[in-house]
């Protein structure tokens, strides 16, 4: 999509031990051993047969969507499981929470690039629960080349000064505040927090450009800098949300229109 050097200010190179924190160690859970990769178009098809199976109640698979909860909540294939995780390195607990969630069953799991899958697959199967396990292979980005009006809605979200990039006209997120529907985030007005946040101009014009109302409060910036500590996830977004959230399977059924 449009860009340039504006959108990433904080680029810098290193080398790191994982290029997506999963927190577990790649000689205990090898790379090596992911799922089976799918192209855009096979990856399509399995998705098309999922749909129909599912709103005939008979479907034997699971879509996975490995993303945290903010990227998956303004864009996302229908009919997924979405887990409400704030970060990838939480997934491994996800999993092992939700086990008999994926027992016998075929998972399709995607992410942005198919980076996270690489290691989220590998991690699934070596739990062997479930019966297979496939990939999309090169993420939404290569899906949304070959089916930008395919079966993912809304937008994708990039970990850039971009944040979201636009493949349909689509919009199933709503303001934080109001309700509208509004697709497009910002960061906290909280100098110490780093959550991100969908508030629709309307709101952001009566001063409703923070996450939370803990954040919200004028004097969040004075006290913490007289406690010394930093407030990031310390707010009422994150003290809200579980950790590793628990799927109950009896509750769980397809949303299409999702």
């Amino acid at each position: 999509s449009t860009g340039g050097a504006y959108c990433f200010p904080d680029l810098r190179v290193g080398v790191f031990k994982e290029i997506v924190p999963m927190g577990i160690d790649p000689k205990t859970v090898s790379y090596k051993e992911t799922g089976i990769h799918l192209s855009p178009q096979e990856f399509h098809r399995e998705v098309e047969q999922y749909l129909s199976r599912a709103n005939q109640g008979k479907s034997d698979t699971i879509l996975l969507d490995c993303r945290n909860f903010y990227e998956s909540k303004i864009g996302h294939f229908q009919g997924c499981l979405a887990p409400d995780i704030r970060k990838f390195s939480y997934f491994p607990s996800y999993v092992d929470e939700n086990l008999e969630l994926f027992k016998d069953k075929r998972v399709l799991m995607y992410c942005t690039g198919g980076i996270r899958c690489e290691r989220g697959s590998a991690y699934l199967r070596s739990k062997a629960v479930c019966r297979e396990v496939y990939q999309l292979k090169g993420g939404i980005h290569k899906y949304l080349e070959e089916f930008p009006d395919g079966f993912y809605r809304g937008k994708l979200f990039v970990f850039d000064d971009r944040y979201t990039i636009c493949s349909n006209e689509d919009i199933i997120s709503a303001c934080r505040y109001c309700g509208t529907l509004w697709d497009q985030y910002k960061l906290c007005s909280s100098q110490h927090c780093r959550q991100l946040v969908l508030t629709c101009p309307s709101c952001q014009k009566k001063g409703l450009t923070a996450c939370c109302p803990v954040c919200q409060e004028k004097d969040l910036k004075a006290n913490s800098r007289a406690s010394g500590k930093t407030l990031k996830e310390e707010c009422e977004c994150t003290r809200r949300r579980p950790r590793v959230p628990i799927e109950h399977t009896s509750e769980r059924t397809l949303d299409a229109g999702k």
